[in-house]
């Protein structure tokens, strides 16, 4: 019981100096997750603690938390856990496991990003089958219980690490004094969780105190006067109210945000970079891809090489599908770069022959280009003839300058 006091004497040192603190910002927490239980501590509650055989985990969703803030340092909780857990020092094996308990968090340094906190409440625990057995305490000492529903006293650490305003990480652990006849540490457990937490319900509004001011006016005047200076006060608060608005939380507000509705960076007037090319979406031709700003947003483009049959420089369907997709390339994603089409053939015939065949090839692909809007002042065509990597092809690439 040395425990209960020390939490009890740590709870009211902590509420004498936070229950004076502002409003919190945010109304309603609530944690779900998986728990692991640890029914080994008996006297010392660190005693096997990290020992894996002594622990059991549920992987799935076994536990949730509602917790709602009434200060901003204070959220009262009220938390859920149930599942089939086992007891290694009394020897039993998935067994029916309920724990229900109301408390007080208590936040160390509220609304940051890592968001530490204490814990402290009182409980209903069930566990089916203390009944009909023993524990061994030592060579001569046994202990017994025919009970198997609980009240406790749990206390411990929790924290959140917020990854967006309103979503994060949440891991925390309580040791947990159980109150049964004769029963010393003996039922004591650990309980840690892992899990996920969400923060609804919006800002409190914070009124700023009016300043009354004493004007020497007449009877007659006086109601109109106050009137006036109601209407013009409520229309200051509407207006700066609707100056402060930040729909999609990303700390811009909505009067200077691009994207209002879309959580977005500063840096980009409050609007989304998904690849992190450093170009906003808005702006991004490739806005799911790492790209340039040269490009527009999209990945270095190499252009695939265009084929020819044998002795032929005139362009197949498939050739003509290819060129529609990059005169669009060209235009819409290139619109600044100039290009080289160059021509080759295979080491068939005469170089003489080859030569001709080449040029005649990169321009069977330059008219098709300007056909499809592609300026012709942006493109230079190479006759390269023999080539024996490349073959019977045309090859389009971006000119450095």
């Amino acid at each position: 019981m040395r425990n209960v006091n020390f939490f009890i004497i740590a709870l009211f040192t902590f509420f004498s100096s936070v229950f004076s603190q502002e409003d919190s910002k945010e109304k309603w927490f609530i944690r779900i997750g998986a728990h692991d239980i640890n029914y080994y501590p008996i006297t010392s509650p660190f005693k096997g603690f990290f020992l894996k055989k002594n622990n059991s985990f549920l992987p799935i969703i076994s536990s949730i938390e509602l917790e709602h803030h009434i200060k901003k340092h204070i959220g009262l909780y009220l938390d859920a856990s149930l599942g089939m857990v086992d007891n290694t020092r009394w020897k039993i094996e998935n067994n029916f496991f309920v724990k229900l308990s109301p408390g007080v968090n208590l936040y160390i340094l509220p609304h940051n990003k890592f968001d530490p906190y204490l814990k402290f409440g009182l409980g209903y625990h069930k566990f089916n089958n203390y009944i009909n057995r023993e524990l061994r305490i030592s060579e001569t000492k046994y202990f017994k219980t025919n009970k198997k529903n609980f009240f406790l006293l749990d206390s411990g650490l929790g924290l959140n690490l917020w990854l967006v305003p309103n979503f994060g990480f949440n891991i925390q652990s309580t040791y947990n004094q159980v109150f049964a006849k004769q029963s010393e540490d003996y039922l004591n457990f650990w309980k840690h969780n892992v899990g996920l937490i969400f923060r609804f319900g919006g800002p409190i509004s914070i009124h700023k105190h009016d300043h009354k001011t004493v004007v020497e006016t007449d009877q007659d005047n006086f109601s109109s006067v106050v009137k006036e200076k109601e209407k013009e006060e409520e229309q200051e608060k509407k207006i700066c109210c609707n100056n402060q608005e930040d729909s999609d939380n990303d700390g811009v507000l909505d009067q200077e945000d691009l994207c209002p509705n879309q959580f977005g960076l500063k840096k980009f007037q409050g609007c989304p970079d998904t690849d992190l090319d450093h170009i906003p979406d808005h702006e991004d031709r490739c806005p799911n891809k790492f790209g340039k700003k040269e490009h527009q947003g999209c990945p270095h483009v190499i252009f695939s090489p265009i084929l020819f049959n044998f002795g032929k420089f005139s362009l197949s369907t498939r050739s003509l599908t290819k060129i529609n997709e990059i005169s669009d390339i060209m235009i819409n994603i290139l619109p600044n770069s100039k290009f080289y089409i160059n021509g080759y053939t295979d080491s068939n015939g005469k170089s003489s022959l080859n030569k001709i065949l080449s040029i005649k090839r990169a321009y069977s692909v330059f008219e098709a280009l300007v056909a499809k809007g592609v300026d012709a002042s942006r493109i230079e065509v190479r006759g390269l003839g023999i080539e024996k990597k490349k073959g019977r092809c045309v090859e389009i690439i971006i000119r450095k300058s």
